[in-house]
């Protein structure tokens, strides 16, 4: 059976690079994680996770700046956590000063 890579090597009578390449395969594999559990948030409704880790993570970036990487694990635990579009809106009224937590 071909598939489209071996069809189109044969097409254009490439089937000794073909043939070489077969044994260097490569596989890639990716861990996808979120937050971890939070004994705050107990229910399977996560929205106030979310919001919270959103806040945690604007705190410490206005506590330590933008450069720091400290503030790389709230930035993945909310975006892990929050639908995009809330994301836009809160940064958005955050620009605007109308974003409703406290900062």
């Amino acid at each position: 059976m071909l598939n489209h890579r071996t069809l189109i090597l044969e097409l254009f009578g490439l089937h000794l690079i073909k043939d070489f390449f077969s044994p260097f395969q490569l596989h890639y594999q990716i861990e996808l994680k979120t937050a971890p559990a939070d004994f705050r948030f107990p229910t399977t409704n996560q929205t106030r996770h979310c919001f919270t880790r959103y806040i945690e993570f604007h705190r410490c970036v206005a506590a330590k700046g933008e450069e720091s990487g400290d503030c790389g694990m709230f930035a993945k635990y909310y975006r892990s956590l929050c639908p995009g579009e809330w994301v836009e809106k809160w940064n958005e009224q955050r620009e605007n000063g109308t974003f409703p937590g406290p900062l």
